[in-house]
């Protein structure tokens, strides 16, 4: 029984860590898209991503319970270590994404301001009405 138990901890562990593979994979695609300006591909993924995310959440609430028990066994704490540094490399890649999009707003929101205003030049004279009766 406690093999199984064991068995089937391991099993969801693999499957997370091929989770946050495919996350570390998808946000390189979002990065991707962010350079290229495709924002609706990028919204798109960012919404792959919240369903992958909820993925792991859910299946890391079924098996919390045994890995409080099971996380000095030398197979679950590899994957446990694995897992980790995905998660880490994920984290990162939204940090980072998130200051260039950021960046870019910022850059956007100032050429913005820069069409309001009009380039007044000091030197030139101003346009004068002419009287066409005289």
């Amino acid at each position: 029984m406690l093999l199984d138990r064991k068995q089937e901890v391991v099993g969801t562990l693999e499957a997370i860590k091929k989770t946050y593979l495919k996350l570390v994979v998808l946000k390189q695609l979002q990065e991707e898209a962010c350079d290229s300006g495709e924002y609706r591909s990028l919204h798109e993924l960012s919404c792959d991503e919240r369903v992958l995310v909820d993925d792991i959440n859910t299946s890391m609430k079924h098996v919390v319970p045994d890995l409080v028990w099971m996380k000095t066994e030398d197979d679950v704490r590899e994957l446990l270590f694995e897992i980790d540094e995905l998660q880490k490399s994920v984290i990162k890649k939204s940090l980072s994404q998130q200051k260039d999009l950021c960046r870019r707003i910022d850059d956007t929101k100032r050429r913005l301001d820069g069409l309001g205003r009009l380039p007044h030049a000091e030197g030139a004279s101003l346009p004068r009405i002419v009287n066409i009766r005289a």
